[in-house]
């Protein structure tokens, strides 16, 4: 029975460098830290109730949480306290205080940059995260996250198999691993996304390093992307009452150009204009059906045809 309760009193320490982004330590490790700074150790114990810390053999006085914050040089082990048992004693951490070590301090900078500002609703396009390590030392691993909005779906990554690229579905979050980014270098990549859902798009993107920052004002960086419902109507009210009475093509400002062309039933031309302002309120034509070709060109130069048919209907 002994043998089975010291099972759910077994434990581990880890250390975490509060300065640093977290980093795990081995049972038995010695650890260097410069002369200022503190460390958090941490005992993982299954059922404890309480801890007794120890410094070279000795108690630490009042500190009994599963936490234990040192600055001091020293050999730290821990004891857990159970309901029905303590644990053996930990393995020993040493901490080892260097008092003429520097702290090594980087600037790390992330930029978030979308390719468009403003696009149509289920269209793709990309946005391309940069690092830059504006430093004069080399940044170790550094992690970069990048939030999407309901307005977006990931579609995917363009790297090269090695880099360590992962999408959480659920937080709608992409994490990129860069085990060391040299000084003064900077590497990219870029993120294929689509809209989903009309209005502003907002993305986050962050950037950490195990090093000190130094600037942490171009750590994060958010871009705005407008989703638009790209819309053409097939009936309008030129009657004057103020309601829908020009022909509106939503989201229509989102292309570099575009040139209108209307016809009536006998296909003659009956209006022509080139960077159309949702502005035709029907020339004073008849009722009834009339046929449009409306002719765009993106902000790539690319150009897209729509046809189809529009009605005027006048009758308050």
């Amino acid at each position: 029975m002994r043998s089975h309760l010291s099972l759910l009193c077994y434990f581990v320490l880890a250390i975490l460098l509060l300065t640093y982004s977290p980093a795990s330590a081995q049972q038995g490790q010695t650890l260097r830290i410069v002369k200022g700074k503190r460390v958090t150790l941490r005992a993982d114990a299954s059922h404890a109730l309480s801890y007794i810390w120890f410094r070279d053999g000795e108690p630490v006085q009042g500190q009994h949480h599963q936490h234990l914050i040192v600055q001091d040089a020293g050999v730290y082990t821990v004891l857990a306290l159970g309901d029905y048992c303590h644990s053996d004693l930990s393995d020993p951490v040493e901490i080892i205080v260097d008092p003429n070590g520097e702290e090594v301090y980087v600037d790390i900078e992330v930029r978030n940059l979308p390719e468009l500002k403003q696009v149509t609703l289920q269209h793709e396009f990309n946005y391309q995260l940069m690092v830059l390590n504006n430093s004069e030392v080399d940044a170790d691993d550094v992690v970069v996250t990048f939030k999407l909005p309901p307005q977006l779906s990931y579609l995917e990554v363009d790297f090269d198999g090695i880099a360590d690229i992962q999408y959480n579905e659920s937080l709608h979050e992409l994490t990129w691993k860069i085990p060391q980014l040299a000084a003064k270098a900077a590497i990219s990549q870029w993120i294929r996304v689509r809209g989903e859902l009309a209005g502003e798009a907002i993305t986050l993107a962050k950037v950490s390093s195990k090093q000190t920052d130094a600037n942490l004002a171009n750590n994060e960086s958010t871009s705005i992307v407008t989703i638009v419902n790209f819309f053409i109507p097939n009936v309008f009210t030129p009657n004057g009452d103020g309601v829908n009475d020009t022909f509106t093509i939503s989201g229509l400002e989102l292309f570099q150009s575009n040139e209108l062309r209307i016809y009536n039933r006998n296909g003659a031309a009956v209006y022509h204009g080139k960077n159309y302002r949702n502005d035709w309120d029907g020339g004073g034509l008849a009722e009834g059906t009339y046929f449009y070709h409306l002719e765009i060109v993106d902000g790539k130069g690319k150009k897209h045809n729509h046809k189809g048919y529009v009605m005027i209907i006048r009758k308050r």
